[in-house]
């Protein structure tokens, strides 16, 4: 009965003609994905108008976020410097130090597609507790320089490069990083470099959305776009290969997660239990990993990717708060 039913399932020409369609989806999803992420997430066309605007005016969240962090910037502008440095393989980067002449300064560090003006949006409970401002765009973002993100292992670099300079202009010794998704795995990698390099200058990490791996943000996209979940590490793998060629950053050998054993200062990692980028049993691993003394973990109920504070703005900001006055 089953040989009789199979010649029969592949002699109709219905079934023949659904399983050739799916096949080659498949493999134009295969083929094609990898380009198109890569060009929406990792690269900017040098020909477009370099931008400090928010890029997604039809997010009416993050429009809000984003008008919010230049409002709270348009306060201070009397104290607000602009700065630029030039990175270790020739890029003009752009940045501001907002200097209230504390002894302490955060650096703030913003997501991906966005800019400095953005970051502005953490910095009130950083002011309110000592803290100078430093902000800057990301290479190939903003007003930056530089055609490539490199999820936060270049753009580290660059942040060593940014602390490195308001430790000798400005004499500041105490930084604080704060970061949002890359920013936060900047953060990381930062605090790495400047450790094995002997230096002591970040003495606290606050990460929101922190990811084990930039595979997982990868993974996020095929959940959102509702894209079989079979065709992602094929596609991931084109793709950082694609990176590879491009920049030298391997994304599957550098991630956050093998930074873990090395990050030893007080930390707060930040996330939401709706973040479907960086899940919640995730990021349970990735504390767990973590073998600082001083760690501390906080899932908030509310909040997609990166936009926590703003569901829930006040207990945000107390989670901040009491974190940075227990580790002075």
């Amino acid at each position: 009965m089953s040989t009789v039913i199979s010649a029969v399932t592949l002699n109709n020409p219905l079934i023949i003609a659904t399983a050739a369609f799916f096949a080659a989806g498949c493999f134009v999803i295969l083929f094609l994905a990898p380009f198109v992420i890569f060009y929406q997430t990792n690269y900017r066309n040098p020909k477009k108008e370099r931008t400090r605007d928010c890029i997604n005016k039809k997010d009416e969240q993050q429009m809000r976020m984003f008008n919010e962090g230049v409002e709270w910037a348009g306060r201070f502008k009397d104290k607000t410097e602009e700065l630029s440095i030039i990175s270790g393989d020739g890029l003009t980067l752009y940045g501001e130090y907002v200097n209230f002449g504390y002894g302490k300064c955060v650096v703030i560090l913003h997501g991906r597609t966005e800019s400095l003006l953005y970051s502005y949006y953490f910095a009130d409970i950083f002011y309110k507790n000592g803290y100078n401002i430093l902000v800057f765009d990301f290479r190939a973002h903003g007003f930056s320089g530089g055609k490539y993100q490199t999820c936060g292992i270049k753009e580290s670099d660059d942040c060593v490069l940014w602390i490195k300079l308001i430790n000798e202009k400005y004499g500041i010794n105490d930084f604080t990083i704060h970061g949002n998704c890359i920013g936060g795995a900047t953060a990381v990698y930062t605090y790495v470099k400047l450790k094995n390099a002997g230096s002591g200058l970040v003495k606290r990490i606050v990460t929101d959305g922190l990811y084990q791996s930039y595979y997982e943000i990868y993974k996020g996209y095929f959940r959102m776009f509702k894209l079989p979940s079979f065709l992602v590490l094929p596609c991931a793998s084109m793709c950082f290969l694609l990176i590879y060629a491009l920049t030298g950053v391997r994304l599957f050998k550098e991630t956050p997660l093998k930074c873990m054993k090395d990050t030893d200062i007080p930390i707060l990692f930040i996330w939401s239990k709706q973040d479907i980028f960086c899940t919640k049993p995730k990021g349970e691993e990735l504390f767990k990993a973590c073998p600082s003394k001083y760690k501390e973990l906080n899932f908030f109920k509310k909040g997609r990717h990166s936009h926590v504070r703003s569901s829930q703005k006040a207990e945000y900001d107390e989670v901040i708060a009491k974190f940075l006055q227990k580790h002075t």
